[in-house]
């Protein structure tokens, strides 16, 4: 799942575009046929891309946003400047854009995105550096959860496990959950009362800060959480 720093760079040059005196509307609001917003909370923005071969979006802005992509696709992507070039994403490509201003055509696969829009990110502020505590899930648990990426916004993780796995009891800050497989989970929390919990590819959830241990009972987990920092 992981996006390589080179990748990164390349995608980065595709997406992001020249600044200029006058932003190209939000993409939600000028191109709802292929952005919709699935989650709208005080910290976060989460929005969904879907497109099919041929679909094409018109100039268009987005607020810095992490990119998680679900589907393998090829688009022809013009910036703002007028310069151009392919894109390439296929499932678990994870990256920071810091703001983009362009439009698109799909040309092959399907798009299917998640972008994790930061409030804080939107409007310039930001918070505070809060070291995370030894009960944290990477602390706790670095078998299963990998930071992939980390900014002054956010910090991006995976959590991967097969049949059998089990997690000691951990915590995490208010984050977005994103799942790229189905699994079924034997969750215990802090009251060590156990309940069940289902996870689906393409879900997407809020959570608010939780304290759990884990065994999977079916399937296989493959997720990416986006940590939202200002909600600390």
């Amino acid at each position: 799942m992981r996006t390589t720093a080179a990748l990164a760079g390349l995608l980065t040059a595709v997406l992001a575009s020249g600044l200029g005196a006058q932003r190209a509307p939000d993409a939600v609001a000028i191109d709802p046929t292929h952005h919709n917003v699935i989650l709208d909370n005080d910290h976060v923005r989460v929005w969904e891309a879907l497109a099919a071969p041929g679909a094409s979006s018109p100039m268009h802005s987005h607020s810095p946003f992490a990119f998680v992509s679900l589907g393998r696709a090829r688009l022809r992507m013009t910036n703002a400047d007028g310069t151009s070039g392919l894109l390439d994403v296929h499932p678990g490509q994870v990256l920071w854009i810091d703001g983009a201003e362009h439009r698109w055509t799909m040309l092959s696969g399907q798009v299917h995105v998640i972008g994790v829009e930061p409030k804080a990110a939107a409007s310039g502020r930001v918070p505070p550096r809060v070291a995370p505590p030894p009960t944290d899930a990477v602390t706790v648990d670095p078998t299963h959860h990998h930071v992939i990426f980390e900014n002054d916004h956010v910090r991006i993780f995976e959590v991967l496990a097969g049949p059998g796995a089990k997690s000691a009891m951990h915590t995490h800050v208010p984050l977005v959950v994103i799942s790229m497989a189905k699994a079924r989970a034997r969750m215990t929390g802090p009251d060590g009362k156990p309940f069940i919990f289902d996870l689906n590819p393409a879900q997407v959830l809020w959570m608010e800060g939780v304290q759990h241990s884990w065994e999977l009972v079916a399937g296989r987990v493959a997720v990416i959480a986006v940590e939202i920092k200002a909600a600390r």
